[in-house]
C-alpha cells in the first residue's frame, strides 16, 4: 500500500454512518471505494449527483453518469439527480453539505489550505473548492506531508495562493491524523505505528503539538 491509498483508507475509515460529503480531486477522489458498504453515507458531487457508486462502468450505451473528474460511476438506490450545478452548489452554499474532503499542496498552522495554483504555473481557476472551504461544515485535507522534492506541506504560512483562509479541521497524512485550527494550530491526535513523534517533527515546517491522548494507530487494520 502507498501513503496515497493509506491517507484514502483511513479517510474511509473514518468516516461516520449518516454523512453527506463531498470529494475533491487527487487522493479524496479514491476515498469512496474504500468506504465499507455497511456504512450510509451519502456523496455529493458537484455535478449534480447525489449518492452514487464510485469505480464501477456505466451502463452501455449510457455517458451521463460522470463524476466531476470524467469517471464513470453508477445509479445508487438512495441516489438522486440534482440536473444542474446551480442546485448542487445552492446544497454547497447553503451549508448542507456536512464534510468535503480536499487534496492540499499547503495547509498552515492558522488552518489555510492552498490547492489550486502553484505560483509561476498555469492554473484553470480555482474552481468549486473555494464554495466547499466556505459552504461546508468541516474541511478535511488530505495530502502526503513533502512534497516530491522533500518539503514540509504542513507550514506556518502557507506560500502558494491560499484557497480558503481558517477552515481546516483535519489534515491526513501518511503518518497520521492532525487537527488545526487558527488559534490552537496543528496538533497531532493520531500516529501511525511505524511513525515516531520526532519523525514527524522532521516533516512538518512549522510547530506540532502533541495531544496528550495521542492514539497508536496501526496500518495493517488498513489492509485490503
Amino acid at each position: 500500500m502507498d501513503n496515497k491509498e493509506r491517507i484514502a483508507r483511513k479517510i474511509a475509515f473514518d468516516i461516520e454512518d449518516g454523512v453527506f460529503i463531498n470529494f475533491g480531486h487527487g487522493i479524496p477522489f479514491s476515498v469512496p471505494q474504500y468506504i465499507a458498504q455497511d456504512k450510509k453515507v451519502l456523496v455529493e458531487n458537484e455535478a449534480g449527483i447525489v449518492s452514487f457508486g464510485v469505480g464501477k462502468p456505466a451502463p452501455k450505451g449510457v455517458y451521463d453518469y460522470l463524476d466531476v473528474s470524467n469517471s464513470f460511476v453508477s445509479e445508487l438506490p438512495t441516489g438522486a439527480y440534482l440536473l444542474d450545478s446551480v442546485n448542487s452548489f445552492a446544497m454547497i452554499r447553503g451549508g448542507h453539505v456536512d464534510i468535503t474532503v480536499l487534496g492540499a499542496m499547503q495547509v498552515d498552522e492558522h488552518a489555510s489550505i492552498a490547492n489550486w495554483k502553484v505560483p509561476g504555473k498555469p492554473a484553470s481557476g480555482i474552481g468549486g473548492a473555494m464554495d466547499l472551504c466556505a459552504g461546508c461544515k468541516e474541511v478535511w485535507a488530505a495530502m502526503e506531508s513533502t512534497t516530491k522534492d522533500g518539503d514540509p506541506k504542513l507550514v506556518k504560512d502557507c506560500s502558494y495562493p491560499l484557497t480558503a483562509k481558517g477552515k481546516v479541521t483535519r489534515v491526513y497524512t501518511e503518518f497520521g491524523l492532525v487537527l488545526v485550527n487558527p488559534e490552537d494550530g496543528f496538533r497531532l491526535i493520531e500516529i501511525f505505528t511505524d511513525y515516531t513523534q520526532e519523525d514527524i517533527r522532521e516533516l512538518v515546517g512549522a510547530e506540532i503539538k502533541i495531544d496528550d491522548g495521542l492514539r497508536q494507530f496501526d496500518p495493517a487494520i488498513l489492509e485490503p
